[in-house]
């Protein structure tokens, strides 16, 4: 079986992540099937693969037009008897056998021109889009991946799906998030310029993901705890300039630490010196920070919506993402909590809820009974 995998997302978080992780267990998994890899020009030679993985270059953008018009193309010339697509941006015009990873519905949930930088009409176009584009991958696609029983719910609601056309298939925590030491803690916080103690998110700033209000609660908290951090990393856009801005209004500026890009490597460290992980996400198809964090030793406190809490479990506190005060409540009462023992029933969560090379077999499996 000659198997494609569109890995354009290599090098992005999120999406990326996922399929680094389910590609290097593919990897490990299957020596009979041939594979063929597309990768974005920058990632092709930094990309070591096994004898039956074939990587092939391309620079098409995702989200482009390119993607639906040229795409196929690109595809047809390689003789797939399938196609991984770990995204739902199919190309609509490949004639082939497709399966698909729908991580959320995030793009069709959060309509607000706020969620973009983009002139609201042109939004509405690009969301009309994604929308075909979702229909499309859920009615062409053999099989559907999803990450979460919320996610599986949501396509079976939204779009009338059989649900045994969707595979669960959950994220898992790298072998690189475990407790550090102290000293490994503080030559990190010390690259990225901040101090103990300090609340932590790592992430984007679109809007859904709610930052604006734990903004508003650590005001609340600052009041009780004065010498509290709140760290926010991720990269530096659109989005995180105007929180910036956002923030000044509350005059809380000096408090708040904002990263920039945070390198894989330097995470578990982070985690494992913060008080807590705070995610207020308005809408998580996953939510793999939490597992990160616990795996890291971390306490969690994170919002009651959407997947967040199937992922985080009884380990996790809760709280109302719409009510700022309910964040810094809950927030407060988890930072004056004891909690013997904690690190290491978070650590063993985060191993035992999934791992890649299980949802890699699943994938596998599915895929070869296509």
């Amino acid at each position: 079986m000659r198997i494609g995998i569109d890995a354009r997302f290599w090098s992005q978080t999120g999406i990326g992540r996922y399929i680094r992780n389910i590609v290097e267990e593919l990897s490990k998994l299957d020596t009979k099937n041939e594979y063929v890899i597309f990768l974005m020009g920058d990632d092709f030679d930094s990309i070591s693969l096994p004898s039956n993985f074939k990587k092939v270059k391309t620079n098409i953008h995702w989200h482009s037009f390119s993607e639906q018009i040229i795409l196929p193309m690109v595809y047809l010339k390689e003789h797939l008897d399938l196609l991984f697509v770990p995204h739902f941006n199919i190309p609509i015009l490949y004639p082939k056998k497709i399966v698909t990873t729908i991580h959320d519905l995030t793009v069709l949930r959060v309509r607000t021109g706020k969620a973009t930088a983009l002139p609201y009409p042109i939004y509405l176009i690009k969301y009309l889009g994604a929308f075909l584009v979702h229909c499309a991958a859920i009615k062409r696609s053999k099989i559907i991946f999803t990450v979460s029983q919320f996610v599986k719910d949501d396509i079976v609601k939204t779009f009338k799906v059989d649900p045994s056309k969707i595979v669960f298939t959950p994220n898992a925590v790298g072998g690189g998030f475990y407790r550090r030491s102290g000293n490994e803690i503080n030559a990190v916080l010390e690259k990225y310029g901040f101090r103990h103690p300090y609340l932590f998110y790592v992430g984007n700033a679109y809007p859904h993901k709610n930052l604006k209000r734990l903004v508003e609660s650590f005001a609340i908290l600052l009041k009780d705890f004065p010498n509290l951090t709140l760290v926010l990393g991720g990269k530096k856009d659109f989005f995180y300039e105007r929180l910036e801005k956002e923030c000044k209004a509350l005059d809380v500026c000096d408090r708040i630490v904002f990263t920039g890009f945070i390198n894989d490597i330097d995470l578990p460290a982070i985690y494992s010196g913060a008080k807590l992980f705070v995610n207020p996400s308005l809408y998580e198809g996953f939510g793999i920070q939490v597992l990160e964090a616990f795996g890291c030793g971390c306490k969690v406190v994170c919002s009651s919506a959407t997947s967040l809490p199937e992922v985080g479990g009884g380990l996790a506190r809760y709280f109302d993402p719409k009510d700022a005060h309910d964040m810094a409540r809950i927030i407060s009462k988890t930072l004056l909590e004891a909690d013997p023992g904690f690190t290491s029933r978070a650590a063993v969560y985060a191993k035992d809820y999934s791992s890649w090379e299980a949802s890699a077999k699943t994938i596998l499996l599915s895929m070869q009974k296509t």
